[in-house]
């Protein structure tokens, strides 16, 4: 354990990994994690229809006609397969890679709806919400067989979150782990780049693979810099850390990244067959052939793990009859009388068999925008002396991620964790224990609060001009107290700002939270704005002409918080968090 680590209190920590493609949950004791910190268990899946057992299922869910709940994971997927055979399908919802429909989301509406594989839509929130409930539930079945009576208290829980989401998309997260039966006051956000770092630096050494001969316990050293790329299913999320003198870790470079995960594969693949067979056939094939359709996707997830820089055999792929059906009835013609074989791919039976070349093609895109990405971050100049790339996350098990990225950067070392896909499932427990490993953080964005200033002709808007006790103010002006690329210790204070209530007998002062991408935002409305929630500082006990308030902001972690303190008295003065506008 690092010098004056602080574990946390509670029995267990249980984590949530909710990914794009698949999730699971991990935990861990207390007193385990004190004498072995890289002891975390988990549940072992069976894959459906799949052979196999994993720590992860499919990110799947499905909800009966009335919008009940019925299955989660690779259950929810042979259930709704079993329904599609007897098209019984129709009414029920359900739902697969969810997940990517929160991303790039810079605001979000109560009444945001995801849309299902039929075409049918469910408020967002209640899918979410119910996905975590059953992990919640199915781990507090699972613990029941392994300890005597766990009660809710005894349990820390953490969420992770993509370190690129906007805030909104975070706290959206906390409130559906809220509905889904985690209150706040049990529940922490781990940041995923973040959290597979802490599992890899727990790592025994003879666990972990590197390049360039160097082991894991030399590259955590005090004072190395290294790059995490988390390349998940949907996203990739890349931050840059340095472990500290004391072993724990600070942020030296902002978290950032795109949607270039493992589903850009499938989605290569998706379009390959459009080529082939037209996009009106492959809409139809999706819309009446369910089953066949899920079963292709489920053929294609499997085989494309084979696909390898080194592969020499072609790739053989079932493709379903009632594909060839929906193709003669579109074309007219029949699929194999119009296909014609080249060298890339042939036709056998009802298997197509694809070129080693093509298959790999599938990989070009979100590998190269992965390795374009990485090559300008690495010119930057808090970057640009870092040497390690720690390769996790669930597309990080691809050899031709591995192979591209350590092609394209042969002068550092890469490491890849065994278990690069868990790394974040894992180290979330890790982070539970001990949520002040990561300190400081780079800020991604600037914060500040919504407020009236003093009007500045010539230079403030017209439209935002008022008059207030004879006084002229500018509406909307934003009220900056920590700018991006900032270290944020994790709970020290930003500079504080005073803030008093316009009117005399007010009773609270109302502070709407912004975040911008803009070094230095002048007003909330600016394109770079985004609104996140809303403080109040009760004044209600408050008497006297001077009600100045100091306010700052603490980042406790992944989370905002703030602290008021009544200038004329020095009295602390909760600001109490409303939820988010949207929820």
């Amino acid at each position: 354990m690092a010098a004056g680590e602080t574990i946390s209190e509670s029995l267990f920590v249980a984590a949530i990994d909710f990914g794009t493609t698949y999730s699971g949950y991990a935990f861990g004791n207390r007193n385990d994690y004190k004498d072995d910190p890289s002891k975390v268990a988990g549940c072992h899946w069976s894959m459906g229809s799949q052979p196999g057992l994993s720590l992860k299922t499919p990110s799947c869910i499905l909800f009966d006609p009335e919008q009940n709940f019925d299955s989660f994971g690779g259950e929810a997927e042979d259930k709704y397969t079993e329904l599609a055979q007897d098209e019984e399908h129709g009414d029920w919802y359900f739902f697969r890679r969810f997940k990517m429909q929160l991303y790039g989301k810079e605001e979000l509406s109560k009444d945001f709806m995801l849309e299902g594989e039929n075409g049918l839509q469910m408020p967002a929130i209640k899918v979410f919400a119910e996905s975590i409930k059953f992990l919640r539930t199915h781990f507090e079945d699972h613990i029941k067989n392994k300890a005597d009576e766990i009660k809710p208290r005894d349990v820390e829980w953490v969420l992770t979150v993509p370190a690129i989401w906007p805030d909104p998309a975070k706290k959206f997260m906390k409130e559906a782990a809220n509905a889904g039966g985690i209150p706040n006051s049990r529940l922490i956000l781990a940041l995923e780049p973040e959290a597979a770092s802490i599992y890899c630096k727990n790592l025994p050494v003879d666990r972990t693979l590197s390049t360039g001969g160097r082991s894991t316990l030399d590259a955590f050293a005090p004072g190395t810099q290294y790059l995490i790329l988390d390349a998940g299913g949907g996203t990739v999320d890349i931050t840059v850390q340095e472990i500290k003198d004391d072993g724990d870790i600070k942020q030296i470079y902002m978290a950032n990244g795109g949607d270039w995960g493992g589903t850009k594969v499938d989605e290569a693949f998706d379009e390959f067959l459009t080529d082939i067979v037209g996009s009106d056939t492959v809409e139809k094939f999706r819309k009446d052939d369910k089953v066949d359709y899920l079963g292709l996707c489920r053929e294609f997830e499997v085989k494309k793990r084979s696909i390898r820089p080194d592969s020499t055999a072609k790739i053989t792929i079932r493709i379903p009859l009632s594909l060839s059906e929906r193709f003669q009835e579109v074309k007219g013609v029949s699929l194999k009388s119009s296909f014609k074989s080249n060298k890339s791919m042939s036709w056998v039976g009802d298997k197509l068999r694809v070129d080693p070349d093509t298959a790999k093609k599938f990989f070009e895109e979100p590998c190269q925008r992965i390795v374009d990405h990485l090559k300008d971050l690495f010119q930057k100049g808090a970057v640009v002396d870092t040497d390690i790339i720690l390769m996790v996350g669930g597309f990080s098990e691809s050899q031709m991620l591995q192979e591209a990225i350590k092609s394209a950067f042969q002068s550092k070392t890469v490491i890849i964790p065994e278990d690069a896909g868990l790394a974040v499932l894992k180290g979330a427990v890790q982070f539970g224990f001990n949520p002040k490993v990561i300190s400081p953080r780079i800020l991604r964005y600037t914060f500040g609060f919504g407020t009236n200033m003093q009007f500045r002709p010539h230079t403030d808007p017209e439209d935002k001009k008022h008059f207030t006790n004879n006084k002229m103010y500018c509406r909307d002006r934003f009220g900056k107290h920590i700018g991006r690329g900032e270290p944020m210790e994790c709970g020290d204070l930003t500079n504080t700002k005073t803030y008093n209530p316009l009117k005399e007998n007010a009773s609270k002062i109302v502070l709407p939270l912004y975040s911008s991408r803009s070094d230095d935002p002048q007003y909330i409305d600016e394109e770079d704005c985004t609104y996140i929630g809303k403080f109040e500082v009760d004044l209600s006990d408050v008497t006297g002409p001077d009600r100045d308030v100091e306010i700052g902001m603490k980042f406790g972690g992944t989370d905002i918080a703030v602290e008021a303190t009544i200038k004329s008295t020095g009295q602390k003065i909760e600001a109490r968090y409303s939820k988010l506008r949207a929820l």
